[in-house]
């Protein structure tokens, strides 16, 4: 049996793969939380920019309403 992985002595979540001498990390809790804040951070993003966009729409939608208002007031005159 051949070992493929050493175990590195500074940190218990982290190996060595012998072959390509890349460092692994094995804390799948810490991916797992790391996604999990990612998909909120991501959710939060297009929420603000959906909130942003609504906001916009309401501007425009005021400017509208205001500019129909005057042209009624000029009408009456």
């Amino acid at each position: 049996m051949t070992v493929t992985h050493v175990r590195i002595q500074e940190a218990d979540n982290l190996i060595r793969d012998i072959s390509s001498k890349a460092v692994l990390n094995t804390d799948r809790a810490g991916l797992q939380n790391y996604l999990v804040q990612r998909e909120l951070a991501k959710k939060q993003m297009q929420e603000k920019a959906e909130t942003s966009n609504r906001l916009i729409q309401l501007e425009q939608d005021m400017d509208e309403i205001k500019s129909l208002l005057r042209q009624l007031a000029k009408g009456n005159n």
